[in-house]
């Protein structure tokens, strides 16, 4: 049985190399930053919002073998809170649900949803860069026969957050995890970040939830996503994300209202 003292100690352990990992990466990206401005005094801000950026980034994930990373929080620490989302009750069993990834990146949330949902789902990876979609999009071909509802799917697309290719209300869900917090850190982000929503909810069934996953503080989310969601009759809440390493990280749940008449 482990004591009290190593228990702790494991811990600390634990949430020690998840910083690591994250100061890491976050190291990674500043170098890419620095190489699309190409200056030791670069404007960081203006680099992040380049799609330049992120090509250079994750160009350089794929050399290096990178098949998988994610901002914040993984498919363990979402699963149960993203779950009840992902239930269509009343509906027929072959009424899929119809899922949007936004930003998705090298992450396998959605994957291992498709993969292991009991409900047919279709979940479309959106990103603006085809280096990460291929890298997911081989991902998926691999593991295609382990799939536990044969008439799920994983859809991939090469997107801009701001001016998404979906009609209207097509989407029971829009998933953006880490999307919105490099948007809104870019130059001229507050903005643009609003555009991100309201395109989210654009897309979005009357019903329908966005879902972000953030490690931004309450106080100041929830001000940004008010503003959007009032447009839309849209509610908004949060939650808090426990995780085994003691970072502090939030859901914001953002549920469509009803179409507006005026």
């Amino acid at each position: 049985m482990t004591s009290p003292v190593g228990e702790m100690l494991a811990c600390t352990s634990g949430r020690l190399l998840h910083v690591a990992r994250v100061l890491a990466c976050r190291a990674q990206v500043k170098r890419c930053l620095s190489s699309v401005s190409g200056s030791n005094n670069d404007d960081l801000a203006n680099a992040m919002g380049k799609r330049a950026t992120w090509e250079n980034f994750y160009k350089t994930q794929s050399e290096q073998g990178t098949k998988q990373f994610d901002w914040f929080v993984g498919y363990e620490e979402v699963v149960d809170l993203v779950s009840p989302y992902l239930h269509k009750p009343g509906k027929s069993h072959r009424s899929h649900v119809v899922a949007l990834d936004l930003g998705c990146g090298l992450s396998n949330v959605a994957l291992k949803m498709c993969l292991s949902s009991e409900e047919p789902m279709r979940i479309v990876c959106a990103d603006i860069v085809m280096t990460a979609l291929e890298t997911m999009r081989q991902q998926y071909q691999s593991a295609r026969g382990v799939v536990r509802n044969s008439e799920s799917h994983l859809l991939f697309t090469m997107a801009d957050a701001s001016q998404l290719p979906f009609k209207d209300r097509c989407f029971d869900v829009v998933l953006d995890k880490g999307t919105t917090d490099v948007i809104i850190r870019s130059s001229g982000g507050s903005d643009l970040a609003k555009t991100v929503v309201q395109e989210s909810l654009r897309v979005l069934r009357c019903g329908g939830h966005l879902l972000q996953f953030s490690d931004e503080d309450p106080d100041v989310r929830l001000t940004l996503l008010n503003d959007v969601a009032i447009r839309d009759r849209a509610t908004v809440t949060f939650k808090e994300i426990s995780t085994p390493h003691g970072m502090e990280y939030f859901m914001y749940v953002v549920q469509k209202g009803s179409e507006r008449t005026d």
